[in-house]
């Protein structure tokens, strides 16, 4: 009995599990990526949506009778309902090509991070207009 006391208390078996140190780094590695995420996820959203409204302007019958000046109209109507702030619907420039009429979407959306550093998200497509 003596000695089955004395392996207990002895350090004969492994430890298992984190130090406190271990668990801080961690806890500052989970809290760095959900900062990094807070700020990059809404650029993401409303990148989605400006591509979602321009993709739902071009499914319309009637765009290729529109003019420029209602193109953009509606298309910054839906930018206010999605709650679009970075991009406007004037600055999206529409423009004559061979196949039709083509958009340029030519934006960039800067958000500090923390200290100025910064994480840039920058777009420039060329999407058809013609379905």
């Amino acid at each position: 009995m003596g000695a089955k006391q004395s392996t207990r208390s002895g350090r004969s078996g492994r430890q298992r599990g984190m130090t406190v140190i271990g668990m801080l780094l961690l806890i500052i590695v989970l809290a760095f990526m959900a900062l990094i995420a807070m700020k990059v996820i809404p650029m993401y959203v409303q990148y989605y949506t400006v591509k979602s409204t321009i993709e739902s302007i071009r499914k319309e019958p009637q765009v290729t009778q529109m003019s420029v000046t209602d193109i953009h109209n509606a298309i910054q109507r839906r930018f206010d309902v999605g709650y679009v702030e970075n991009v406007r619907a004037r600055d999206l420039r529409i423009r004559q090509d061979r196949g039709g009429r083509v958009l340029d979407l030519v934006y960039e959306d800067e958000r500090e991070l923390f200290y100025g550093l910064h994480v840039v998200l920058r777009v420039d497509e060329t999407i058809p207009l013609s379905p």
